[in-house]
């Protein structure tokens, strides 16, 4: 793959490259030829690291090492050894308050010395990276702006109006050309590369003016949405790529895949979906450029047959896009990562006849309404027992509880399950709780006697 890329660029192959797995740090270090990287800070050579990097981790995972970051270096030095970014707010420049760019990666690019149009990605399982995306960043906008009330600004125009130079749809077009058409003047946003002569410096162009965009705007995070590739086709699931400079980037991709995999795993037919646990560094140039926390999602690998069919469901779209706002959300208001959860229950003790509220509490950040479900899991034989359910519509409805009754005559424990199901379809682990029902006897005038230590509870 080096050599190719090499004598695609007329340049001397026979490049070094090692690879070695430190199990104790779950981490892949993949030591590249120092000379591959001559010339200047483009973005020449990411989508090969990128390759790189996810079909040694997938020969990794193979090979029972377990779920690795990897860690690219260059004659045993990172890329920013020998490329230094300035990766602070520009001076005199403050964040717009809780405003977003979505960036759908790539589109057509305009490809030298012909001028012919290109996509940027392959077809693959049926899906081209370039046309799938604005789909995802559509959805991922809507939530942004209805459950965060964010201002969303979008890096590709997804409209169905003619490019006049192409004459293809908008919605095909790269961020360059949208970005060229919105700020003309602006060529050091869209025009990074002009003195460049390479075939493809459009297509680094498109890459610089994502993060150069965000920027001008000064948003306060950018949400760069791609499908992810691999030489491997056992490689799959979400991924998340942080800049290693910029520790916000990393707790925004930790919290981004937090969320999608409560979300994602939350639906039927994806409970058992691949998401990564942890973000890893890269040298993406749209996080590598931005002045304010950013992060590349990689939602799924289009070539996976398994995460092809995923990314074409709608399904699975909303699900993931509704993690990625939630992640972003959560983190903006100093959040962590905490799982929907519910507290274990006390058992009580109650006499035929009578009832009692019980307390549910949990921890975890769900949509509003939500539901305690309470479903018996162990009624004594002849017994009737009722599954439950307790609407709750807005955190402010407080306590939440359920009501345990004991309808039976006799004495007998019940099981139940209890747990916390939120509108997005979110499930806390069941709860096992018991109520043991206790018979109850009567004096000379005909009231109850409760068993000692019980008190009667009047019914909920």
């Amino acid at each position: 793959m080096l050599d190719r890329f090499q004598l695609a660029r007329s340049k001397s192959a026979n490049l070094a490259v090692a690879a070695s797995v430190d199990l104790v740090r779950q981490v892949l270090v993949i030591d590249l030829d120092r000379r591959i990287l001559d010339g200047e800070d483009d973005h020449s050579f990411e989508d090969i690291e990128q390759r790189i990097r996810t079909a040694l981790a997938a020969y990794a995972l193979q090979a029972g090492a377990g779920e690795v970051v990897t860690e690219i270096v260059y004659g045993g030095k990172p890329y920013s050894h020998y490329f230094q970014r300035d990766l602070q707010f520009r001076q005199g420049v403050a964040p717009l308050g809780n405003s977003v760019l979505v960036s759908a990666s790539h589109g057509l690019v305009s490809i030298h010395p012909g001028r012919e149009w290109e996509f940027q990605r392959p077809l693959s399982h049926g899906i081209r990276e370039d046309l799938i995306t604005p789909g995802y960043a559509e959805e991922l906008q809507t939530f942004l702006q209805d459950r965060g009330s964010a201002s969303v600004y979008r890096a590709r125009r997804n409209t169905g109006d003619l490019h006049p130079d192409s004459m293809r749809p908008w919605s095909e077009m790269s961020a360059r050309y949208h970005l060229m058409s919105l700020l003309p003047d602006r060529t050091d946003i869209w025009h990074h590369f002009a003195n460049s002569t390479e075939r493809d410096r459009e297509v680094k162009d498109d890459i610089r003016s994502r993060p150069y965009y965000a920027n001008h705007l000064a948003v306060e995070g950018m949400l760069s949405l791609h499908t992810n590739a691999s030489d491997s086709p056992s490689a799959r699931g979400t991924r998340a790529y942080y800049h290693a400079n910029k520790q916000a980037d990393r707790e925004l991709g930790d919290m981004a895949l937090c969320y999608m995999h409560e979300l994602i795993t939350a639906q039927d037919a994806y409970t058992e979906f691949p998401v990564a646990a942890k973000s890893e560094a890269a040298r993406h140039g749209e996080n590598g450029f931005a002045h304010m926390p950013s992060v590349v999602i990689e939602i799924a690998f289009h070539t996976n047959a398994e995460d092809a069919a995923a990314l074409l469901d709608p399904v699975f779209r909303t699900a993931s896009m509704k993690g990625v706002e939630k992640g972003y959300r959560l983190f903006r208001e100093g959040k962590g990562c905490v799982p929907l959860k519910a507290e274990p229950i006390q058992g009580i003790q109650l006499p035929q006849g009578s009832s009692q509220q019980v307390d549910v509490a949990f921890e975890g950040y769900p949509q509003y309404p939500i539901e305690l479900v309470t479903t018996n899991v162990g009624c004594p034989p002849g017994w009737t027992c009722s599954d439950g359910k307790v609407h709750i519509t807005t955190p402010d409805d407080k306590p939440s509880q359920i009501t345990l009754r004991c309808e039976n005559a006799g004495s007998a424990p019940i099981l139940w399950d209890t747990r916390v199901v939120d509108a997005d379809g979110v499930k806390s682990p069941p709860v096992r709780h018991v109520v043991q029902c206790i018979r109850t006897s009567r004096g000379s005038n005909g009231a109850p006697i409760s068993p000692a230590g019980v008190e009667p509870a009047s019914a909920g």
